[in-house]
């Protein structure tokens, strides 16, 4: 019995010293390149397609008001937790009534051992509290430096104390009571460094707050029988609720209940309005309601916010509705294309277009769509404007196109998964975990954390991202990119910038930098020309590579970038270059002497030009097509000394790139020009 308890000590234990196992290999094998190469054909032909997604301004107003904290927590990431731990750790240190596996303090080890906490306390890591083991913190001020675990029939009673757990980034820490265990917080406040955080209750666990201040956000997932009861809290935070669980939450205010309706669940409701809610039930005795395990009451709470999961099989009708967020979960090994999902949008009589299920709209409002992949499904997500989408289990996703406002989340990618995102703009974080793959390519990034996390690849391709990206020990990050130039004059040397490198952690197996190769190609034509030599040495936002151009025609190129580990495993990125004739970038062009401009720009009627001259001089004012030929001469004459403004009507010009030449006393100025 001794050896047994301690071996499953142990196996608890490990993932917090040595951390998720070593990542599957997907890397190193057939699998991993021929998905690669899938992912950089299709990053191929929708960046030749020039299809990028243009957004109308009035679907994502006010979308970041409310905004809901992503689903990161599934029974997956829990049952990780516990099940993947199978590596023996033999040596431990004993001090009094606990144990400590390297900086892991475990409550239970014997039975009866209690652990109670009166003042000032401070641990710098996990905390596993197993058989009968309590750990009681009564008036106490407490920092806790990692996850707080409760497994059989542990407890943790917290009264009149300040616990708090700082965090480095969102969703660094976890709350997880399974088994029969007990976390009970009563007359407490509980703090997680304003970041959101995770919970979970599995099993037939508890999770009681009664009277508690929690002013930052949590994500808890509920799952198997377990329970909550919550009485007086301030910031409930979001609750996914799923199997046969029971959630009661009384005088409290800011509430997200993801309402999980699986494959059997069928319902026909109208949701209250969710200022004030005085008393409301959900479960298989209501009307309108079948299939459906578990049970919510909410007596006396403000600011109520309405989610809705619906699975593979489901058949759900909402109507009279104001609904904060949908989030359609995807599951199995099925192929599924989603497409139009547009966030702040109000549907008369609107059905998803999804064969798996039935989702219904009767004169309701949608604010935040998102959607989550599982198992071995394959997702193909196009043309939609979404709060969130997040990635687990096997699965793949594939969604160019499209706008994450983050106004359900963020965009990630987990487990062992394939996550392609192109051509799209993201206002929210961005993150790999786990053993996951996720390629970010031809996209802009807002604002938000970029992050590689546990043993994940993230590569950023042609993509404009608003932070430094950071990555654990065991990830790698990619990055591929031409920033510039985006024009060029004929008969020139052109240094082209960018970034070409590969960082990893000091204790991934992972791949390297390897090489890059730059190559151009003009539009139209079908092969590419390689510039210079392969390059051995990365390059952060500095000097690709030096592109000789005597003798290159002017007209439309295309800049290509070969990133490759030393794996031979690759990803491209591609750019455009306009090469100008040698007339149009004259050795005295006066740019920063003359003060030009031209608005609209990119401009489909009138187009204005507003200039300054010091005293009475010949000005000329000419239009160029990208080939160097004149198409339009605006003003060509002496001008008095002052400012000036021009309109030009460009309606007879074809929609194109051109640029306009402004010429003063035989100095010019060049601007480029978009005409649509």
């Amino acid at each position: 019995m001794i050896f047994e308890k301690r071996l499953f000590l142990t196996f608890l234990v490990w993932i917090f010293i040595s951390g998720y196992p070593a990542f599957s290999q997907l890397t190193s094998d057939s699998d991993f390149s021929e998905k690669l190469n899938s992912a950089k054909h299709r990053l191929n032909e929708q960046f030749f397609k020039k299809d990028f997604i243009e957004l109308n301004p009035k679907y994502v107003s006010n979308s970041l008001n409310h905004r809901s904290k992503p689903l990161n927590l599934t029974l997956s990431d829990i049952h990780r937790k516990i099940d993947s731990i199978t590596y023996y750790i033999s040596s431990h240190h004993r001090t009094t009534d606990t144990v400590y596996i390297g900086d892991t303090l475990v409550v239970g080890y014997e039975p009866g051992e209690e652990l109670v906490i009166e003042s000032e306390w401070f641990h710098d890591g996990p905390i596993i509290i197993i058989g009968d083991g309590i750990i009681r913190f009564q008036g106490a001020h407490a920092t806790i430096l990692g996850d707080v675990f409760a497994f059989e029939n542990g407890q943790l009673i917290a009264d009149s104390s300040y616990l708090y757990f700082p965090q480095d980034y969102f969703y660094q820490r976890i709350l997880l009571p399974t088994g029969n265990s007990v976390m009970s917080f009563r007359n407490s406040t509980l703090d997680f460094g304003g970041l959101v955080h995770n919970m979970a209750t599995v099993g037939s666990a508890m999770l009681e707050f009664v009277n508690v201040e929690k002013p930052d956000f949590s994500t808890i997932g509920m799952y198997q029988e377990s329970v909550i009861l919550i009485d007086s809290i301030d910031v409930a935070g979001e609750f996914i609720i799923d199997d046969n669980v029971t959630l009661e939450i009384k005088n409290s205010e800011t509430i997200l209940l993801w309402h999980q309706l699986d494959n059997d669940a069928v319902i026909n409701i109208e949701f209250p309005d969710g200022d004030s809610v005085d008393h409301y039930e959900f479960n298989d005795q209501q009307s309108g309601v079948s299939g459906v395990g578990y049970d919510i009451l909410i007596e006396s709470c403000t600011e109520v916010m309405w989610g809705l999961m619906p699975a593979a099989g489901s058949d759900a009708t909402i109507s009279n509705s104001e609904i904060r967020t949908i989030g359609f979960w995807f599951e199995g090994s099925d192929s599924v294309q989603v497409s139009g999902l547009v966030n702040n949008n109000y549907y008369g009589d609107y059905v998803a277009p999804l064969n798996d299920r039935n989702f219904h709209l009767i004169n309701s409002d949608v604010m935040t769509w998102s959607l989550y992949s599982f198992d071995s499904a394959y997702v193909d997500v196009e043309g939609c404007i979404l709060g969130e989408i997040g990635v687990m289990g096997h699965s793949e996703v594939s969604a160019f196109n499209y706008f994450c406002d983050g106004s359900g989340g963020y965009l990630w990618a987990g487990d062992t998964t394939f996550l392609v995102s192109g051509m799209s703009s993201l206002s929210s974080a961005l993150r790999s975990t786990h053993n996951s793959v996720l390629i970010f390519a031809y996209s802009t990034q807002m604002n938000g954390l970029v992050q590689a996390l546990d043993n994940s690849i993230l590569m950023l391709v042609q993509s404009n991202i608003s932070v430094i990206p950071t990555y654990d020990p065991g990830a790698v990050i990619w990055m591929a990119n031409i920033s510039g130039p985006g024009s060029a004059y004929q008969n020139s040397i052109v240094p082209i910038e960018g970034s070409a490198w590969i960082d990893k952690g000091n204790q991934s197996e992972l791949m390297d930098f390897g090489y890059y190769v730059m190559s151009y190609q003009k539009d139209g034509d079908t092969t590419w020309q390689m510039i210079g030599d392969t390059n051995y040495l990365e390059i952060r936002d500095d000097v690709l590579i030096n592109w000789n151009i005597q003798g290159v025609e002017p007209g439309a190129y295309f800049l290509k970038m070969d990133l490759l580990d030393n794996w031979e495993n690759g990803v491209t990125g591609t750019s455009q270059l306009i090469l100008l004739p040698e007339v149009l970038g004259t050795p005295d062009a006066l740019d920063n002497k003359i003060s030009f401009t031209v608005f609209p720009n990119p401009v489909s009627t009138t187009l204005h030009f507003k200039f300054i001259i010091d005293e009475p001089t010949i000005v000329s004012l000419k239009i160029f097509d990208i080939s160097g030929k004149e198409v339009a001469v605006v003003l060509n004459k002496t001008m008095s000394s002052g400012k000036h403004k021009i309109g030009y009507d460009v309606n007879d010009l074809p929609k194109g790139i051109y640029y306009t030449v402004l010429n003063v006393n035989h100095n010019q100025v060049t601007k480029k020009l978009v005409l649509y």
